[in-house]
């Protein structure tokens, strides 16, 4: 189940954002917040990497996991050793997504270094084991927290008791109809 990777979590980074339907705003028809934050994703990946963080743990989860996936998978052109860990809940988790989020998956799990599975199949809590165990060996969590309940308030709220430093790159004015 657990596979063995020999972690070093003083170099290594997890990721924490909300689903699409939880951004805040609509990333397919709001493209220029959507630009804004994968421009900022991108700048706080950069930022770990000159930071010496090199590894990198998505969860996999549709919107911002994916795109932190994508973003790493991207830069590994520049900097080869960076190394890309999908730690997901269960085995299937993407199997009824729709066809966009299962391409995104496939391309971020066959551009990964490492893979570990905390699940079989579905089971309550496994969205938790899964962010503990990110969180767990990491000294740095990339997240996109804009205070909405469920999985990244309580993986924020998680490496804040465990010390890790958030890397919150949400900004308040994320929305059209929040704009003067």
């Amino acid at each position: 189940m657990l596979v063995d990777i020999p972690y070093d979590p003083a170099h290594t980074c997890c990721f924490s954002g909300s689903r699409p339907e939880k951004l805040g705003f609509d990333w397919q028809r709001e493209p220029y917040f959507f630009d804004v934050l994968r421009t900022d994703l991108r700048a706080a990946i950069r930022h770990a990497v000159d930071l010496e963080y090199r590894r990198f743990i998505t969860g996999m989860s549709r919107g911002f996991d994916l795109w932190a996936a994508e973003e790493v998978i991207n830069l590994q052109r520049e900097f080869p050793h960076l190394e890309l860990i999908c730690a997901l809940p269960f085995h299937g988790m993407s199997s009824h997504w729709e066809p966009y989020w299962r391409e995104m998956f496939t391309r971020a799990h066959e551009g990964a270094d490492y893979e570990v599975y905390l699940s079989d199949r579905f089971l309550p809590g496994c969205y938790h084991a899964r962010d503990n165990y990110m969180v767990q060996q990491s000294s740095r969590v990339i997240c996109w927290n804009n205070g909405t309940s469920g999985g990244t308030a309580y993986t924020c709220q998680y490496a804040e008791r465990r010390g890790v430093t958030l890397d919150n790159i949400h900004r308040p004015y994320y929305s059209l109809s929040s704009m003067p």
